[in-house]
């Protein structure tokens, strides 16, 4: 069934490239050192570099068929640390620290099937058995309690499921299609966003729309009505209230969203396509990144309470697509084209640019943690 992931997978990302793409800031051409980086803190970086490079960025499509291979990587203040070797496809999706210990989930292909993965201080433990395809996306550690969100194929779907101390539960289970983006625990229970397609397949209406929704313990609550296609992205909780970043598709535009306890608010007016692709809170203060097309080029944008701010300008296409706060310090993660048709990891701290891989490879940034150095 790994064909299939991969379709539906390519369905989801040729969609959103139309806007999920950003440019840099400031051109800085040096890797992250000692020197970029603050001392009191360290910052995780979890992601992928191709393990060629040969080609330009447009092959990301069909990079498998061609023998190309993403290869999971950690960075840590800047230090790459790959966690499988280049021969071997694999993904790394989220990151989390607690007690010194790493924890990154991800997937790896050693054969056919995608395997569901974590690897804890880079050593791997394999989630599910390779039969079935199956793959994780975030990672969350509450009173030492190890959460891990992800689905797993069977018979014609995907079944989102939620691994606690490596055992599986299965949350979410339905006869449409179904896809878990993020989760947060808070106080015990489990807070999932994602989307589901509303089944109506009557083909002179064409209404299969995605439903933007949060599953609270496995109970769904639709932040949406269906009418539009709607996508829950992001997630996050404080002091009760639920926060969730994404977009809907209003009339052919992409309009980037936040839900507050189920209520939208649009964080751009529909002139351009965007997206909100991550949410933090700190201190009551809301921030998003995300990008919005400008004349062509996909710029990154950091809103914080709802004002929009630019990461980038407009150059080249690029990506931000998670963010930290931390001690009032605002890092947030992704890729960057280069002028060589090469898509660079990139780290902005402050709206500073930082790059994580050197441009030779494709690189790509999917989470950020940072933690206090003690």
């Amino acid at each position: 069934m790994g064909s299939i992931f991969k379709k539906h997978f390519l369905q989801i990302i040729i969609a959103i490239a139309i806007i999920v793409l950003f440019p840099a800031y400031k051109t800085n051409k040096s890797l992250v050192g000692e020197k970029n980086v603050s001392k009191d803190v360290n910052v995780y970086v979890a992601g992928y570099e191709y393990n060629d490079s040969n080609f330009e960025s447009s092959i990301e499509e069909i990079a498998n068929e061609v023998g190309m291979k993403h290869v999971a990587k950690l960075w840590k203040n800047g230090k790459d640390i790959p966690l499988e070797n280049k021969e071997l496809y694999s993904d790394a999706d989220a990151v989390v620290v607690k007690n010194k210990d790493v924890y990154v989930v991800g997937s790896i292909m050693p054969h056919e099937e995608n395997v569901a993965a974590m690897w804890k201080n880079g050593k791997i433990q394999k989630l599910t058995d390779g039969i079935k395809s199956a793959y994780t996306r975030s990672v969350c550690i509450e009173n030492d309690n190890i959460y891990i969100l992800g689905a797993k194929y069977d018979k014609t779907n995907y079944v989102v499921k939620v691994w606690k101390n490596g055992i599986s539960t299965d949350v979410v289970r339905s006869k449409n299609w179904v896809n878990a983006s993020s989760m947060f625990i808070y106080r015990g229970d489990v807070f999932i966003c994602g989307y589901e397609e509303n089944g109506d397949r009557d083909e002179q209406r064409y209404k299969n729309n995605n439903i933007a929704k949060i599953w609270k313990n496995g109970k769904a609550q639709n932040l949406t009505d269906g009418h539009n296609n709607a996508y829950a992205l992001s997630l996050y909780i404080e002091n009760g209230i639920v926060y969730v970043a994404g977009y809907e598709i209003e009339n052919n535009k992409y309009i980037a969203k936040l839900w507050i306890d189920g209520k939208a608010q649009n964080l751009t007016n529909g002139k351009n396509n965007a997206i909100a692709n991550s949410i933090f809170i700190s201190n009551g203060n809301v921030y998003i990144v995300g990008n919005e097309t400008v004349n062509g080029i996909a710029v990154a944008k950091l809103w914080i309470n709802g004002k929009a701010q630019n990461l980038t300008n407009g150059r080249y296409d690029s990506a931000a697509n998670s963010v930290f706060v931390h001690k009032n310090n605002i890092y947030a993660v992704g890729y960057g084209k280069n002028e060589n048709d090469r898509d660079v990891a990139k780290l902005w701290i402050n709206g500073e640019e930082k790059n994580l891989t050197d441009g030779t490879k494709n690189g790509y940034a999917s989470s950020i943690f940072v933690e206090d150095v003690k």
